[in-house]
């Protein structure tokens, strides 16, 4: 073997190797730098325009994908067993139930009643999360958990509570999402600030309006024709009472009304 020859490459190799590490080391201080550049310039457009951001601005992920739901087909065994509710499948996605005896809410504890009706009496009820109160109806609805986040749909809601005149829930309407990811890469999502640079730049945010609720969650928009539906991460945007929905992926703007 010729080691002069072979010590010769090591060498070589070492050198490109140190050039390419450096050269990396560079770009991403590069990235860094021109990342807080661009936050700072969006920052100096929202001081020139006089607009507040009344929150802390949230920090997710830079990556995120699709996320598919689809109704779980439901059998006697998810609807729990209790001398206090009658329930039944009315088809093999949905469970009806009526309470025997009124369960009360009130305002000054209205969440951890509310967690312990879902955990005595609903299916999986811990995967629900408060969406909305209904005063003409009387009608609570709730939105299942993805993770750590609140999965909405369109005129979907998978629990429907349905409540007296007292506000007390007489009984409830139910589907269950199983979720997966959509096969495919994940994808650069947007930041907070730069949601909110895109309701800047398409003149949703106007001077000296208020930005007073920011949060993320997964959103679907279409109406079912199936049992499978697709959601988006989306940044919620609230502006002097305005509310936007900014796609974390595609940048795509929708006002909810």
């Amino acid at each position: 073997m010729d080691w002069s020859r072979t010590k010769t490459i090591f060498i070589i190799t070492f050198f490109l190797l140190n050039i390419f590490l450096s050269w990396q080391l560079v770009e991403t201080h590069n990235m860094n730098q021109i990342s807080m550049i661009t936050e700072a310039t969006i920052q100096e457009v929202l001081r020139e325009n006089n607009v507040k951001i009344e929150v802390d601005l949230p920090e997710e992920e830079s990556t995120g994908v699709l996320v598919v739901g689809k109704h779980l087909d439901l059998s006697p065994e998810e609807i729990l067993a209790s001398e206090e509710q009658e329930a039944e499948l009315i088809d093999e996605h949905t469970i009806v139930a009526e309470l025997k005896e009124p369960f009360p809410l009130t305002r000054e504890d209205f969440s951890n009643e509310l967690g312990t009706f879902l955990s005595t009496y609903v299916f999986e009820g811990d995967e629900y999360r408060f969406g909305g109160f209904d005063p003409e109806k009387n009608r609570v609805f709730l939105y299942q958990a993805y993770g750590d986040k609140t999965a909405y749909t369109l005129d979907d809601e998978p629990l429907i509570l349905q409540l007296n005149e007292d506000l007390q829930i007489i009984s409830y309407q139910q589907r269950f999402f199983q979720f997966e990811e959509q096969d495919g890469e994940e994808r650069e999502m947007l930041s907070s600030l730069k949601a909110i640079e895109v309701l800047l730049n398409d003149q949703l945010i106007r001077p000296n309006q208020t930005v007073t609720n920011v949060q993320f969650g997964y959103y679907s928009f279409f109406n079912p024709t199936g049992d499978v539906q697709v959601f988006a991460p989306m940044w919620r945007v609230t502006v002097d009472g305005e509310t936007y929905l900014v796609h974390a992926i595609g940048g795509s703007v929708q006002q909810l009304t």
